[in-house]
């Protein structure tokens, strides 16, 4: 158990906002907010100090169902009078809000007034161009101070944001942009990548070549890049550097969309996950500044990427707190600085940071000694999500990051949610790689297959009971592709696709997703549980766990990982590596063999894709491949059967 020292509990956010609703415990919030979640979600909106330019005759509307909810009915607002105008209303104007940080070390700040005048020339610019609120504009941009103001002056037009991942290829832009009917793309010409330029802009003209209803592209020509199509293609300095400044925000409905979060899924196309204006800021508010203790005098940094939820959730709840965000282009570990993120937490003083289990296990690889020359004694929050935690590395969190005074904050949801649905908090003990609650006004449930709630201890479906604010109202243009893929398991309850099991003393556990679990013989069980005890052995940093077809037992377990540096790859390791998954999981897990490659396929946050592994092992349809931060890794793993005697 880790727990979290008093001054930080007494100081909390959470704490406060107990004692302001008179309420003893977080077990006690909880439970009011799934049983009264009216009352809950005024007191989130009051907290947050959430702006309507006209006030709601309703605030929760279910009256069609949970999967048709309505919020705030009659209500409007625009979600950067609030995040920009209010701030500088509260006198933070010359506050920075905007702390950058290059590859090569370069620097540059933007206050709060400075954020807004960027954010509301981008909607000048958008507007003059005939972008009108409602249309959907793509951004393709690196992790740059604009693309903090693209998304929010695309907001402050009332149109919708379309956040691409930086890396996608014009195959993955061509999609999204054609489903959600973009008029507009905001981009750079270039990223630089080890000191080099890696072009964009020209992978998107590719790309729009396929997308007619683009009619205008604003590029940031750090690097000199020409313009594709002159007619089409204005120069960000010229085009929103001449713009207003004083762009006023458009009133848009509560429940109209603000963001399309793009999720990629074993078969079919890209889901277009919708957002609004006030669920992402309800929600933001709700994990960010309560159960993750942002502040407004905190210096937040996650590196991430705008194409992944993360990107803007963090923008947001900088915000909302009034706080500083520290943005680091470029990757947080890299040859030669295998520990940029820390080192840049060091330097840039960071108070509120996010990190990655498998980082942690890439970090786990590399020897200690710069650790010693980084001062991470302002930290007092390190938030994670993504993959399941394995116990060597959440310990290794706490020794070398964390320095057993920072609070490890364990959170999971996913981009439909725009946050979590199980976290943790500064007021409970923490156990290693568990959340220690379920976030607020989610109504998370454990159910066994046949809709009856498991016992405690015992593993089932993650289901949310109460759908709360933040929750996706939809799949952008496909109402039934909603219902089935999120409501039909369960009529009324949504299904979130995890496996997860809630011990008595009230921990949670995701044991990983359930469309990946394995049935062998039988028995089921979720792959992290076979990769724990093979990264855990030391001679592994990385590993999946697939089912293979099998002549006798039907389906197998076949491992693919990674090796640690220096360990010799010989049927001795293999030996060894199955006996122990054997004597720590069980018996009939014992992997029938067991691969070696160099990096297994990744998401942008850093989540194994093991729908890929499987596919590229066995020679099938992958599905949908556009979220890979790394295709390079699949041919090595299709290689594998080539080398079977």
């Amino acid at each position: 158990m880790f727990r979290p020292d008093s001054d930080i509990q007494r100081s909390s956010t959470l704490t406060a906002f107990l004692k302001d609703c008179g309420i003893d415990s977080y077990k006690d919030l909880a439970r009011r907010a799934n049983e009264e979640p009216d009352w809950f979600w005024s007191r989130i909106i009051d907290h947050a100090g959430i702006r309507f330019s006209k006030p709601h005759t309703v605030l929760r509307d279910i009256s069609d169902g949970p999967e048709s909810i309505k919020w705030a009915v009659g209500g409007t607002l625009n979600l950067t009078e609030t995040c920009l105008d209010a701030r500088i209303a509260d006198g933070r104007g010359e506050k920075v809000a905007i702390d950058w940080v290059g590859e090569d070390g370069s620097r540059r700040r933007w206050t709060y007034s400075e954020l807004a005048a960027e954010a509301s020339r981008v909607a000048s610019a958008l507007a003059v161009r005939g972008v009108r609120p409602g249309q959907a504009v793509g951004i393709y941009m690196p992790m740059i101070p604009e693309i903090e103001a693209a998304l929010l002056g695309i907001a402050r037009l009332g149109a919708v944001a379309v956040p691409l991942f930086s890396g996608f290829a014009p195959h993955a832009i061509i999609s999204r942009l054609n489903d959600s009917g973009a008029v507009a793309v905001l981009t750079a010409d270039a990223t630089p990548r080890r000191g080099k330029p890696v072009w964009m802009e020209a992978a998107l003209a590719e790309a729009l070549t396929e997308v007619p209803s683009v009619h205008t592209v604003v590029s940031l020509r750090r690097f000199g890049g020409a313009a594709a199509n002159p007619a089409r293609d204005l120069d960000w300095t010229e085009a929103v550097g001449a713009a207003s400044p004083d762009f006023a925000a458009v009133p848009v409905k509560a429940e109209d969309p603000f963001l399309i979060a793009y999720t990629s899924g074993t078969t079919g196309r890209p889901k277009g996950v919708v957002h609004t204006h006030l669920g992402v800021q309800a929600k933001a508010t709700a994990d960010f500044l309560l159960c993750l203790d942002m502040k407004q005098d905190d210096r937040h940094l996650w590196m991430t990427d705008m194409g992944w939820v993360m990107g803007p959730l963090t923008l947001l709840s900088v915000l909302l707190s009034g706080s500083t965000l520290v943005v680091a282009e470029g990757a947080p570990s890299m040859p030669g600085d295998p520990f940029r993120l820390l080192r840049l937490a060091s330097e840039m003083e960071v108070t509120h940071l996010g990190v990655a289990p498998t980082l942690v296990r890439q970090f786990m690889t590399h020897e200690l000694e710069p650790l010693t020359d980084y001062d991470l004694s302002p930290l007092r929050i390190v938030a994670s999500t993504g993959e399941p935690w394995t116990e060597d590395a959440w310990r290794w969190q706490l020794d070398h990051i964390c320095r057993r005074r920072a609070v490890p904050l364990n959170i999971s949801g996913g981009t439909e949610l725009f946050g979590a649905i199980l976290t943790s908090t500064v007021l409970h003990e923490i156990k290693p790689g568990g959340f220690s609650a379920q976030a607020l006004g989610v109504g998370a449930k454990v159910l066994r297959e046949d809709g009856s709630e498991a016992a405690p201890g015992e593993v089932g479906e993650l289901v949310v009971t109460q759908p709360p604010l933040g929750l996706t109202p939809a799949i952008w243009g496909d109402r039934d592709r909603y219902l089935e893929t999120y409501w039909s398991t369960f009529p009324g309850l949504w299904r979130h696709g995890d496996w997860v099991r809630c011990d008595p003393d009230g921990t949670w556990f995701i044991l990983g997703r359930s469309d990946d679990t394995l049935n062998i013989a039988g028995k089921r069980i979720g792959p992290p549980e076979i990769e724990a005890a093979l990264t855990e052995s030391g001679e592994v940093v990385d590993a999946a766990a697939i089912a293979a077809p099998d002549d006798i037992k039907g389906v197998a377990v076949v491992c693919v990982c990674v090796a640690a540096p220096d360990v010799s790859l010989d049927a001795d390791l293999v030996d060894r590596l199955k006996d122990r998954v054997g004597e720590i999981v069980s018996k009939p897990f014992r992997p029938r063999e067991i691969h070696f490659v160099e990096a297994l396929p990744k998401t942008r946050s850093m989540k194994t894709m093991r729908r890929v592994v499987r596919a590229a092992f066995l020679g099938e349809d992958p599905g949908d491949l556009s979220s890979i931060s790394n295709p390079e890794t699949i041919q090595p793993i299709a290689d594998l059967q080539k080398e079977k005697p």
